[in-house]
């Protein structure tokens, strides 16, 4: 065989080679680690934000990386499935998702100042409330057939999916097949406000006869919604926002990745944290995908509820 061919030969090898260790997440130390933020509000603030992110992981893992805000919540997922992310800072119903179908795995749940039986607490789970007015003839669920309802998002946990199979759980709503429950079965009326302020003000005007509210609102809002209107059910526990990291990184580079995150719970950064996590935020703790999204899986399971309902 001549020299020049079996040159040839040898670098095809080698780029093959370097492609399969790439596919299965052993990366060089001049490749960037890829990490997104689950989008949460305007994508381009939060790029402004996390520079200072990607800084301070670039110096803490020695290499490049960068920062990466989808537009959507199923752009993280799909990127995460195929390698393009390494890791990301996700609500949990997306979290789940990506256990399923990314071969991800949660390593850090969100340790947040939430409000459990009307105390603030710290912890990586809380619980979400169905509400009515005080002056509300309403006491149960079961009273609200026919009338009017506000969630604040179809893809909200705490919102929107819990409160749902609350209902399956008492009867109220039944899955039909491989269906998932539809509200609009039991209520005359389904809005979807865009957050837990605007359907609380529709309540209180009177344009609808139920809403939810959750234990992880801003302190100062869950005390005027508890303060102002009466809680006829709850549901939970929910668990918090995660970092969810590919099983494809190597296990050398993913330690560093989750050490570092976990060192951001630090006083001097949890400002930056709680601009591109959760305004709660107060640290991060050591769980796994079974563990921190138990609830979560029994919810979805009861509703067949899918993240792009």
């Amino acid at each position: 065989m001549r020299r020049s061919h079996l040159l040839g030969i040898l670098a095809i090898v080698a780029l093959a080679s370097i492609a399969v260790w790439s596919l299965w997440g052993v990366q060089t130390r001049d490749e960037p680690i890829v990490v997104a933020i689950q989008p949460t509000q305007n994508p381009a603030a939060i790029l402004e934000r996390a520079q200072q992110l990607k800084e301070y992981l670039t110096a803490k893992l020695g290499r490049p990386v960068e920062v990466y805000v989808p537009t959507s919540y199923s752009a993280v997922i799909e990127a995460l499935r195929y390698v393009n992310v390494h890791a990301a800072m996700m609500g949990s119903w997306p979290s789940a998702i990506a256990v399923r179908v990314a071969d991800s795995e949660v390593y850090l749940a969100e340790v947040r100042t939430v409000a459990i039986d009307g105390r603030r607490v710290e912890g990586t789970f809380y619980f979400s409330y169905w509400i009515v007015r005080p002056d509300s003839p309403y006491t149960k669920l079961e009273d609200l057939r026919g009338k009017r309802v506000c969630f604040p998002s179809p893809i909200s946990s705490s919102g929107y999916l819990a409160p749902l199979a609350r209902m399956v759980e008492l009867g109220l709503l039944t899955r039909k097949g491989d269906k998932p429950v539809d509200p609009k079965e039991f209520f005359s009326e389904v809005y979807f406000g865009g957050g837990y302020q605007q359907c609380y003000e529709a309540l209180m005007a009177g344009n609808v006869d139920v809403t939810v509210t959750a234990g992880d609102v801003a302190y100062d809002l869950f005390q005027k919604v508890m303060a102002t209107t009466r809680v006829i059910e709850q549901q939970g526990p929910l668990p918090s926002h995660t970092l969810v990291v590919s099983k494809r990184l190597d296990p050398r580079t993913r330690e560093l990745l989750i050490s570092a995150f976990e060192d951001l719970g630090r006083e001097e950064y949890r400002e930056l944290m709680r601009r591109l996590v959760s305004g709660l935020f107060v640290g991060w703790e050591r769980k796994d995908s079974k563990e921190h999204l138990a609830s979560l899986q029994r919810f979805i399971e009861l509703t067949g509820l899918g993240y792009d309902a």
